[in-house]
């Protein structure tokens, strides 16, 4: 019996472009993909009710995200929480504005970057996970599958979540000048946090201005890091900044443009297989794009949580 193949279809990622999209590359997906099943969705809560069925209704499946990275983000959380990760394996569609998880592309359909190769063996792909307390007390959990964040880029994927008029404007038409534009934004309006943390053996206070913690080294957009961190090693990639000035970390942005993030007194590079961090105050955190606050959060490693179709 053929493994069942499903393309959950976000018809709404990509500041609503996501249909148009995927009707484009949807005649060759399918020739590439016969039989597959496409199921469409309006948002992460459909998205989870309909992944719910399959994984109920099938022992095994292939299950491909047409969407952008919080398409993907909420697939991995939705499986993962299933606890039936192990039977099923993960594609994906890049639908989205910057699609990281994709990153560096290999494979297109059209002009779309894609991870659908179901004749070559999976791969393991370790999953981020990010344990915390919420503003009810409550103890949630989340994982991610390219990076999380705290400082500057969480807040900058506040503002690219939330936009006003200019950058809703830039999402629509540049996707990398919205992305460039909300980096300055956060930039200008971020105020460096005192915070306790806890890697590596060490415990230490520190003035976060930025933290990367990388499962892939993409950022967003054209931003990344040359950090030598692989899918399956069982680690994540940290990168501080500390105690930067507003000048100090737009030289910064500019640099990781080009995936230079030389170390140095105020730059901290890590690999860990575990990261704490508690404050006084609630901070912003993000993962995988999508963002949510509190004052104490673990980030840890699920290895080889995930099995992957091949680019």
């Amino acid at each position: 019996m053929n493994t069942p193949v499903f393309i959950l279809i976000n018809r709404n990622c990509c500041q609503g472009k996501g249909w148009k999209k995927w009707n484009a590359v949807r005649d060759q997906v399918l020739k590439r993909l016969p039989g597959a099943e496409e199921v469409v969705t309006e948002n992460a809560d459909e998205m989870h009710s309909r992944l719910s069925g399959i994984v109920k209704e099938n022992d095994e499946s292939r299950i491909i995200s047409a969407g952008g990275d919080g398409s993907i983000h909420a697939l991995i959380n939705a499986l993962l929480d299933s606890g039936q990760n192990s039977k099923h394996i993960v594609g994906a569609i890049g639908l989205g504005s910057s699609n990281d998880f994709l990153k560096p592309f290999k494979t297109f359909i059209g002009d779309v970057p894609v991870r659908v190769n179901t004749s070559a063996p999976p791969v393991y792909q370790d999953a981020g996970k990010i344990g915390y307390t919420d503003a009810n007390g409550i103890e949630r959990q989340k994982y991610f599958i390219v990076n999380a964040s705290v400082g500057v880029t969480a807040e900058g994927n506040w503002h690219f979540n939330h936009p006003g008029f200019i950058l809703k404007w830039l999402k629509k038409n540049n996707t990398s000048a919205a992305i460039t534009f909300a980096a300055l934004k956060a930039i200008f309006t971020y105020r460096n946090k005192t915070v306790i943390a806890r890697f590596n053996g060490d415990e230490k206070s520190i003035v976060v201005s930025n933290i990367n913690l990388l499962k892939i080294p993409y950022v967003a957009g054209s931003l990344h890091y040359k950090q030598p961190i692989l899918p399956d090693d069982g680690k994540l990639g940290v990168n501080m900044c500390v105690d930067m000035s507003r000048i100090e970390l737009f030289k910064t942005l500019l640099q990781l443009e080009r995936g230079n993030f030389a170390a140095s007194e105020k730059r901290l590079s890590a690999m860990v297989n575990c990261f704490e961090l508690s404050s006084s105050s609630p901070l912003v955190f993000e993962c995988d794009g999508e963002t949510s606050q509190s004052s104490s959060i673990k980030i840890s490693v699920a290895p080889k949580a995930i099995r992957l179709l091949a680019s």
